[in-house]
């Protein structure tokens, strides 16, 4: 099957895009157990779309980790894993897309892929017929990269507003407080209602009395100005 020295592969190499690679899929399904799975807000959209629910619905029956990661089952397997393999892989999340490399970004903004430190078993054949570039093209993992890298910023952006509103008077934490308490008041508690993209781009566009895209990514851009918009009133 091709997968002679997988299991011990090293995951020191750094690659970059134009770096040679390849990797074929044999469909072994190892890759499916015992990974925390992180997802960000585009993901999550795209997964409720595929389950024909909202991110509402699907955070509260599918993640974990405060809405974070997807589930698994008692045995470890993803939860969307299935007899047939992967139940959602046509919006599935870019740690899967990707695999089996890990992607990087330096605070500089550096970018660099590394390999994941494969299943003892795994039936996935390594080779060098190709390049980074050129698997990740072949994944689809371009709105995914972008997205992924879209709400890091956002992210940065809280964490200095956070940051400089703790940092000020008494009268300043205590908006710092209403304003952690707005950021993490869901309809579920345990999941913080910024990471809930549709109910926060339908009061957005409730308040803006535009219509709410079907669309994940664009969907994904009114959720990006709407947490933007509300850390600009917090700046002021």
């Amino acid at each position: 099957m091709g997968t002679d020295n997988a299991p011990t592969r090293s995951t020191e190499i750094r690659y970059r895009r134009d770096s040679a690679f390849s990797y074929t899929c044999h469909a072994c399904n190892r890759c499916c157990h015992d990974k925390i799975i992180h997802l960000n807000p585009y993901e999550v959209a795209r997964l409720a779309q595929n389950r024909s629910i909202g991110t509402t619905e699907f955070l509260a029956q599918y993640t974990d980790a405060a809405g974070t990661a997807l589930n698994r089952v008692e045995d470890g397997a993803c939860v969307f894993l299935t007899e047939n393999g992967c139940g959602v892989h046509a919006d599935r999340p870019l740690v899967c897309r990707i695999y089996p490399l890990g992607r990087h970004v330096t605070a500089e903004g550096e970018e660099w892929f590394s390999e994941l430190a494969p299943h003892p078993q795994t039936e996935g054949a390594y080779g060098t017929a190709g390049t980074v570039e050129e698997y990740l093209t072949a994944q689809g993992t371009a709105p995914y990269i972008q997205a992924v890298d879209q709400y890091l910023d956002v992210l940065g952006r809280m964490a200095t507003v956070l940051r400089a509103l703790i940092g000020a008077g008494q009268e300043t934490r205590s908006e710092a407080q209403r304003t952690m308490d707005d950021l993490v008041t869901g309809i579920d508690p345990e999941i913080p209602a910024w990471l809930d993209m549709d109910r926060v781009v339908r009061e957005y566009c409730h308040a803006k009395r535009i219509a709410v895209p079907d669309d994940p990514a664009t969907r994904m851009e009114l959720h990006i100005h709407a947490l933007d918009e509300w850390l600009h009133r917090h700046r002021e």
